[in-house]
């Protein structure tokens, strides 16, 4: 039961109510106890007071007295009148015990007067009595009206066993109340731990049934939803992501286990024919070995343990260095290069990520301009960051491309390649995501700001 939620709940419950119904049923006993004696008190004190008040109106003597008494006989307590010298001279018909006539005389003769308690009673319990003193004819007497407390506890034992059977027989209806009760509260809770566990790799779709979405478990039932979301789309960018990679992966292998074997299995091949396959098998390694270097940098930031070394250098001299290496291959394809970048503007992040950065979408926009066009670098200052834009008079990115342009392997080849010489355009479909998370990961934003048929321009 311990090792049950709603065993634990039940036992705090029944253990927390029964503290509160202990201390509550103390309180209680201790006011009634107090209360039962009060009342006692002030019955024993009227009644001495109008006694008192009789038996001075009545003062031809002592004797006399009797038949004061007899207008008194219905009085619960039992009325005596005391000399000074501690003698009953009139009593009521109730008889006290010699011991009893002994303490009280006792009191009365050392002049006590007010609340007393003496030991005795029927039952042992004590005798409750007060000691008023009258004067009779210029004699001093003391009356005493005496109760026995016999009644009075005999009140309180049933109220105390009233209790001790009361709380425990609560105590086991509250326990078995409170077990069913948690046990219903806490249905939900089992239903959705037996749904989560039926949910597999395969069932990522299935959701878990949300009772109430105002109370604490519909909103749980709504995060472990959430959390379902999200590892589906996990599981799924994960799954593309590895068919993806496998498929890139496949390209230069082939071309690199085809070249080798041709090469190996043909003997009357040229000198510059083996060549040549040793050419393409270079170039494959390198598209390859740059695949593998892109997929381990992503595979260290989604870790997040990616070291980000910062230093304070000079923007425009990495975009100049970049533009620079770029040059020759923007040559090649007969493109103009021109970079306008602002001077001496000092940032502080990782030279070697931000030259990447921009190495990626220099290379993109080369990549994706046709001969004959031209790619435009520029950089400005605002405040204390530095926005650096990237134009190029390529096709620019089809509407429903735009928003898939930073995702891991996409490549908009319905598009991007319109008029670009085949085999010029070829990619992983890697340097815009990496480039993102290194604008990212520096606290800056990397979009495409405008893409039309004149170009696109990515800021």
């Amino acid at each position: 039961m311990l090792h049950s939620v709603r065993g634990r709940l039940t036992i705090w419950y029944t253990a927390i109510l029964g503290l509160v119904l202990i201390v509550f049923s103390a309180i209680s006993y201790i006011v009634l106890a107090r209360e039962i004696r009060s009342a006692t008190d002030r019955a024993l004190a009227n009644t001495a007071r109008e006694f008192a008040s009789a038996f001075s109106n009545d003062p031809t003597d002592p004797a006399a007295g009797s038949g004061v008494l007899l207008d008194f006989r219905s009085s619960e307590g039992q009325i005596s009148v005391f000399s000074s010298a501690g003698r009953i001279v009139m009593s009521s018909r109730f008889a006290w015990s010699e011991a009893e006539r002994e303490r009280i005389g006792a009191i009365v003769r050392h002049g006590e007067t007010g609340f007393r308690t003496v030991p005795g009673g029927k039952a042992g319990d004590g005798i409750r009595f007060v000691a008023v003193p009258i004067e009779v004819m210029g004699q001093k007497y003391t009356t005493v009206v005496a109760r026995d407390l016999d009644e009075q506890a005999g009140r309180l034992r049933a109220a105390a066993q009233a209790l001790f059977l009361g709380i425990p027989l609560a105590l086991l209806v509250a326990a078995g109340g409170g077990y069913v009760l948690a046990r219903k509260s806490l249905a939900p809770v089992t239903a959705m731990s037996t749904k989560a566990r039926q949910i597999s790799v395969e069932t990522l779709d299935e959701r878990i049934v949300v009772a109430n979405e105002r109370d604490e478990l519909g909103f749980l039932a709504m995060t472990l939803n959430e959390l379902l979301e999200r590892l589906q789309r996990a599981f799924e960018s994960q799954r593309r992501f590895m068919a993806d990679a496998s498929h890139e992966l496949r390209t230069p292998v082939a071309i690199i286990q085809g070249e080798a074997d041709v090469a190996l299995t043909r003997t009357d091949r040229s000198p510059d024919e083996y060549r040549e396959s040793i050419v393409i098998m270079q170039g494959a390694a390198l598209g390859l070995t740059r695949i593998v270097q892109n997929l381990f940098l992503l595979a260290r930031t989604d870790a997040g343990n990616y070291p980000i070394q910062k230093s304070r250098f000079y923007v425009d001299e990495v975009i100049a260095s970049c533009a620079h290496s770029m040059r020759s291959v923007a040559a090649a394809k007969d493109i103009e290069l021109t970079c306008a970048a602002t001077s001496d503007p000092v940032i502080v992040a990782d030279e070697d990520l931000i030259h990447r950065m921009l190495l990626n979408l220099i290379d993109n926009a080369v990549k994706f301009t046709p001969p004959g066009g031209h790619v435009d670098i520029r950089s400005q200052r605002s405040g204390n960051d530095v926005a650096i834009s990237i134009h190029d008079s390529g096709p620019g990115v089809a509407l429903d491309d735009q928003s898939r342009i930073f995702e891991r392997f996409f490549r908009a080849d319905r598009s991007r390649r319109r008029g670009v010489t085949a085999g010029t355009a070829r990619g992983a479909g890697l340097g815009l995501p990496i480039a993102r998370w290194i604008a990212e990961a520096h606290g800056g934003a990397l979009v495409l700001e405008r893409s039309t048929s004149e170009g696109s321009t990515f800021l």
